[in-house]
């Protein structure tokens, strides 16, 4: 299985500032769906690994009544 991409996001972490990014920004800069779990997102996945590399805390996964999950980040 090949490794996950993130890199496309590398912009938004070099930022330095508390952003959010929806399910379909994900896809779109990642070109593969967004986990399904939500505790996974915040604790074990890639995402949330890269985030910790760059200083950044997912912290929380909103789902919002279509259905569209948004991914918060704090700086650390």
């Amino acid at each position: 299985m090949a490794k996950l991409d993130l890199s496309a996001l590398d912009d938004l972490f070099a930022k330095g500032k508390d952003f959010q990014l929806t399910d379909t920004q994900y896809e779109e800069k990642v070109k593969k769906p967004l986990p399904k779990d939500n505790r996974y997102i915040k604790t074990n996945s890639p995402l949330a690994r890269v985030a910790a590399e760059h200083g950044f805390t997912i912290t929380e996964v909103l789902e919002q009544p279509l259905i569209t999950r948004t991914v918060k980040f704090k700086k650390n």
